[in-house]
């Protein structure tokens, strides 16, 4: 993991010159979802199989020169094998954006934190009384979307989480989540100095 975090910091390191022609001001949200594909990992012995699931939410953000700051509210599914978590997560997220095509395309590179709420368990398994209420995670994603002329946009989002803590009380066990979604958004407003 130490690996990726380097990799991701290197890349935003270099893609944050590229980003200073966005310029400063821009707020912007957007309405989120698609699939995410989860198992669960640890010291328990073994990995459990995959399974896919869904997730949906609101994204708000603002650029600040070479960064954009997002924070988001999120239902996503979580889980492996039998054992199925469904949290409300909050990440907050900080990344380079670069701009090309005039203005017209943008990419972002972002890494930050997540907290999130257990909303509901199911499994074959009997593990759900020893499911944690509470989830902390170190999210790293790429962002790539359309601007399109009347300040709307649409992208797409590719995002894994290192878990920061035990899905379950009693077992070291720990979601291991990709998420894939499409965005659907609009630019805010710019503040004068834009």
């Amino acid at each position: 993991m130490l690996r990726i975090g380097r990799a991701v910091l290197v890349a935003a390191l270099a893609l944050a010159p590229a980003a200073r022609a966005q310029g400063p001001g821009n707020t912007f949200g957007a309405i989120v979802g698609g699939a995410s594909l989860s198992d669960i990992g640890g010291e328990f012995g073994e990995t459990t199989s995959s399974r896919w699931g869904g997730t949906a939410g609101l994204l708000v953000g603002y650029n600040a020169w070479r960064t954009a700051i997002t924070l988001e509210g999120d239902w996503v599914q979580k889980g492996g094998g039998d054992t199925r978590l469904d949290y409300i997560e909050f990440p907050l997220t900080v990344g380079a954006v670069a701009v090309t095509g005039g203005g017209a395309m943008r990419a972002r590179i972002y890494s930050g934190i997540s907290f999130g709420f257990k909303v509901s368990c199911s499994s074959d398994l009997d593990v759900c009384e020893d499911a944690s209420g509470t989830e902390w995670g170190w999210p790293f994603g790429l962002q790539v979307a359309k601007v399109n002329e009347n300040n709307s946009f649409i992208g797409l989002d590719v995002k894994y989480t290192v878990a920061l803590s035990d899905a379950f009380d009693v077992i070291d066990a720990y979601n291991r989540p990709w998420q894939f979604r499409l965005m659907f958004g609009k630019l805010l407003g710019t503040s004068a100095g834009y």
